[in-house]
């Protein structure tokens, strides 16, 4: 059911974003709860929220119900969702998505993997995922550097689904978002920037990517480094300019 859109868009209003950010350590130690694709951090973020991630964080089982309308299955349905069973995390994320996907009649099956293997054999395999019916596959995703196109391309860009070691693990292959990325190579500056916020909405406009939270990660130091800060590209501190003072 899920190649319909609307399937996947009664995914996106039916999932409790609080029980999954709960999972990840709650808005604190977790992270801020997700609706885009990218998160604040880069460079192109736009905020909007299709799915009233924001506005109805616990889920929005009016509109999904309406969503499984429109795709005709009306009492739900059933699909299998991958995860890396040796994450605890990921492991207490997807089973709140389970539990939340159920209001709404939707049958998830847990299906966990090892993620030394995750991307080259199971999730990160097409093959594998049509095969095994995956309609859901958890995962987690940080930028090589902090634009749009470093976050976007390798999860969303058509011609990045490869046979195994896939991170297009949605198959999101849209003329309408690949056209964009062109496009995106023929402009620089304010021009390009925005077009990062345009792929951002048109895949969530095709519901192929249910955010959960903009993670964050807890950073600590003592009192006598100098010269810390954290380094964009990298989102952790840069351990080559640090000092010690006496």
């Amino acid at each position: 059911p899920l190649n319909n859109v609307h399937c996947r868009q009664a995914i996106e209003y039916a999932a409790n974003k609080v029980t999954m950010q709960t999972a990840w350590g709650g808005p604190i130690a977790g992270g801020q709860i997700g609706s885009t694709v990218m998160p604040p951090n880069i460079v192109g973020y736009k905020s909007f929220d299709y799915y009233n991630a924001l506005s109805q964080s616990t889920g929005d089982l009016t509109d999904a119900k309406t969503q499984l309308q429109m795709c005709g299955q009306p009492n739900g349905f059933s699909t299998n969702l991958a995860y890396r069973s040796d994450r605890p995390t990921e492991t207490a994320a997807v089973t709140a998505l389970q539990a939340s996907l159920a209001q709404a009649g939707i049958k998830v099956t847990l299906k966990g993997f090892p993620a030394g293997s995750y991307y080259t054999d199971f999730a990160g395999a097409p093959a594998y995922v049509h095969s095994h019916n995956l309609g859901l596959a958890a995962g987690g995703w940080g930028a090589d550097w902090p634009d749009g196109f470093g976050f976007l391309d390798s999860l969303v860009a058509g011609n990045t689904i490869v046979a195994t070691g896939n991170t297009n693990i949605s198959e999101e292959n849209n003329p309408v978002v690949n056209n964009l990325f062109t496009q995106s190579s023929k402009v620089t500056g304010a021009a390009r920037t925005a077009i990062w916020s345009e792929i951002d909405q048109q895949v969530m406009k095709d519901a192929v990517i249910l955010p959960m939270v903009y993670q964050k990660v807890l950073l600590f130091r003592p009192t006598n480094l100098t010269n810390v800060y954290v380094q964009a590209y990298y989102g952790m501190y840069n351990y080559a300019v640090m000092g010690v003072s006496s």
